[in-house]
């Protein structure tokens, strides 16, 4: 999609909503289908995991399709121009790989990245999967650190008021809340567990 075209369609939109690592597109879709005055951007590096759903938006609306819908291979460290300054909220819901390690590490080119995307008081949300690090630990996330709460608010939220998203405390999400997220990975990751360890954080681009 040329970038023209593509803020021709935001332009028909209230609002823009972006998803980054969006993975199969499942949330992405689900705002799509609540809020049907936004424009929902899902944005990953890996294009496959998104056909599904990708083939699915592009129906006619009576049969699933979702007009509001645009998925984009792109990565948060190389954004296409066309996306920045574009969205009125900013979701990263359960990242994994480099997006993972960008955001827990607090890489200048992953946090501003995502805080590129921002419109001026544009709204970033954040969950976080506290809990691979409890067991079975992926390899290259040993040396990863834990990002609790106080672990958020000494390392990850001054790396996003550094790029100019001014984030408020982080939170455990109750066992309710993080069942509730409306994404493939979170049901696989809440499966068997009475209260999956969920770190969540918001944030506005240009101050509170």
């Amino acid at each position: 999609m040329p970038g023209d075209d593509l803020h021709a369609l935001r332009d028909r939109f209230a609002r823009a909503l972006v998803d980054v690592g969006t993975g199969d597109g499942r949330f992405a879709y689900h705002q799509a289908t609540e809020h049907p005055d936004a424009l929902v951007v899902g944005i990953d590096a890996l294009d496959e995991p998104m056909g599904e759903v990708a083939a699915k938006a592009g129906r006619k609306p009576a049969r699933g399709g979702r007009p509001n819908l645009v998925l984009v291979r792109a990565s948060v460290e190389h954004l296409p121009d066309e996306l920045r300054a574009f969205a009125d909220t900013v979701t990263v819901v359960l990242p994994w790989g480099r997006l993972l390690e960008g955001i827990v590490r607090a890489q200048p080119d992953v946090v501003g990245g995502v805080a590129a995307l921002c419109r001026p008081g544009a709204a970033v949300r954040v969950v976080l999967n506290g809990e691979i690090w409890l067991a079975s630990t992926p390899a290259r996330y040993e040396s990863l650190p834990l990002p609790t709460p106080e672990y958020v608010a000494e390392v990850v939220a001054p790396a996003f008021a550094r790029a100019g998203v001014v984030v408020s405390d982080a939170r455990v999400l109750s066992a309710a809340e993080a069942k509730a997220l409306p994404s493939t990975w979170a049901r696989r990751l809440a499966s068997g567990r009475a209260h999956p360890t969920f770190v969540a954080f918001e944030g506005v681009a240009g101050g509170a």
